[in-house]
């Protein structure tokens, strides 16, 4: 019996040896996990992580990242960079594009992130998304498999926005065909499987888990899982963070204004980070409000102090850092109350009893459409620009709506006069953010604007290879926007964030819909 003892505790002793040596055994790894530091990030929507399809925009734009990555990426000065594809070849025409795939990367399942991933991916992509503006997209042609780590894509016209378009957060990040039911292009979406930093461990409508993805970083994991929660309110944000029930707050994951992080600045728990953005904020026009012509929305910019809403020297709809952008090819519009009302009294206004100006017995009286859940800033420069063009004797209303109604109100209803939005994180590359916004379409004018000049420059401009050509295609479309108040500035928004002490080093991944780099965040 004691001899049989003996043998019996040497192979266990075995066994545990061997589960030890398996870096990939679950139960391993579950441990591992609740070892784990857990960093709590706060986001301003619910995440809906069981919709992260990376093909699709049915999430939270905060988690992608978190499980996908991208073919190309962006450095800290906007130039392209390997991501998932270590390099890539363009062809002179501008309609080829073959890209050679980092070949020791693997999906967190351990399946291998190849070439048939990457076609199942854009096919995808293609799929969910019929009408979309992306280049890739709608010129694509075909797709043709070389060899396993190398793919072909071939376009029915140039198509100079594919890296750029490749960089964004959604939705040409690469999933792996296990994600859908039999690894149909067209299946139903079961579980996200990327080669990220994470992949997800539980999930409700008000917080996602995410657990370290043990083959990332060719299987050097980072040592912390994250923790998305769901706090809508930036006082919140604030309190959370206090509270000990965050450990990020800021950026676009979930805005809080600058005077709260202000409140932070000297307390020595926490560190408040900052970056350079590309991002604008600015007042924008409803192109179907025929009263909102050329003058009035000239007028409406220069009633506008500028510098009572931002810190920045406001210029144009884009700032100095952004590509194409010069000084020549937007102009600043300094504020002048005076000739603002000797225009609409050019234009045959007059001024009623209550002080505002009118004709034909319509008074100018504007509704303004704005949100604080992504952007809390927006309530007071609202109320700065209302009481700006009070003085000018134009009548502004605003309406705060939730998210929802928001996007609602922008993309679909048009219920609102003026609204405030955002540039896209794409701003270092403009092309994409203006033709989905500024551009006319056969069957409707943009969001935007309905500007057939402008809608051509951004034809020529898509047609183009050559850099000089490029440059001059955008000086004519800036100089466009700008002299026909198309958008007016109100922001250039760098990227803040505050961390509590758990964090010891926080990178900017350079994207702002995706701006932590996981890679290199140091948790204590």
């Amino acid at each position: 019996m004691k001899k049989l003892s003996v043998i019996g505790v040497i192979m266990i002793l075995f066994s545990l040896v061997l589960t030890g040596c398996n870096g990939t055994n679950k139960e391993s790894s579950d441990e591992n996990n609740q070892e784990a530091e857990t960093v709590n990030i706060a986001i301003s929507d619910e995440p809906k992580a069981e919709q992260l399809d990376a093909t699709t925009y049915n999430s939270s734009m905060a988690i992608y990242s978190a499980v996908y990555e991208p073919l190309v990426e962006y450095d800290e000065k906007g130039a392209f960079k390997p991501g998932l594809a270590a390099s890539w070849e363009i062809s002179e025409d501008g309609k080829k594009y073959i890209f050679y795939l980092n070949e020791k990367v693997k999906f967190s399942d351990g399946s291998p992130v190849d070439a048939e991933a990457v076609k199942f991916t854009i096919e995808r992509a293609k799929f969910n998304n019929e009408m979309s503006s992306l280049q890739l997209l709608s010129n694509l042609e075909k797709i043709e498999v070389i060899d396993e780590q190398t793919i072909e894509l071939t376009f029915t016209e140039i198509s100079n926005q594919i890296l750029a378009e490749l960089c964004q957060t959604r939705p040409l990040r690469i999933m792996s065909p296990h994600s859908v039911e039999e690894e149909k292009v067209s299946g139903k979406f079961i579980e996200a499987i990327g080669s990220g930093a994470f992949m997800i461990k539980e999930s409700s409508a008000e917080h996602v888990l995410m657990i370290p993805n043990p083959y990332y970083n060719d299987e050097n994991p980072v040592n912390y899982q994250i923790n998305f929660k769901m706090i809508e309110d930036g006082s919140s944000r604030t309190l959370a963070l206090k509270s000990g029930e965050a450990d990020i707050i800021g950026g676009t994951l979930g805005a809080v204004t600058d005077s709260d992080i202000g409140s932070f600045e000297s307390d020595t728990e926490y560190n408040v980070v900052e970056f350079e953005g590309t991002m604008s904020h600015f007042l924008a026009f409803n192109p179907d409000n025929q009263e909102l012509n050329t003058t009035l929305r000239n007028v409406i910019e220069l009633a506008i102090d500028k510098a009572s809403l931002s810190d920045k020297e406001l210029v144009g709809l884009f700032r100095e850092n952004v590509q194409y952008v010069s000084e020549v090819n937007q102009k600043a519009v300094t504020y002048d109350i005076e000739k603002a009302m000797s225009i609409l009294e050019s234009e045959g206004y007059a001024k009623n009893k209550a002080g505002y100006y009118e004709k034909d017995h319509q008074e100018l009286s504007f509704d303004l459409v704005i949100q604080t859940t992504e952007f809390p800033e927006w309530k007071q420069q609202a109320e700065l620009l209302e009481n700006d063009l009070k003085k000018a004797g134009i009548k502004i209303n605003i309406t705060i709506l939730d998210r929802e109604g928001y996007y609602d109100a922008l993309w679909k209803t048009k219920e609102y006069d003026l609204i405030f939005y955002r540039t896209y994180t794409d701003a270092l590359l403009p092309y994409n953010f203006l033709n989905s916004l500024y551009h006319n379409t056969e069957e409707e004018h943009g969001v935007l604007a309905n500007d057939e000049v402008l809608s051509q420059l951004l034809d020529e401009f898509g047609q183009v290879i050559d850099e000089q050509q490029k440059q001059q295609i955008a000086d004519k479309l800036f100089k466009r926007i700008s002299d026909e108040t198309l958008a007016i500035p109100i922001d250039y928004k760098d990227e803040k964030f505050v961390v509590s002490d758990k964090i010891s080093e926080f990178s900017y991944s350079g994207l702002s819909d995706s701006p932590i780099d996981y890679k290199n965040l140091m948790v204590k």
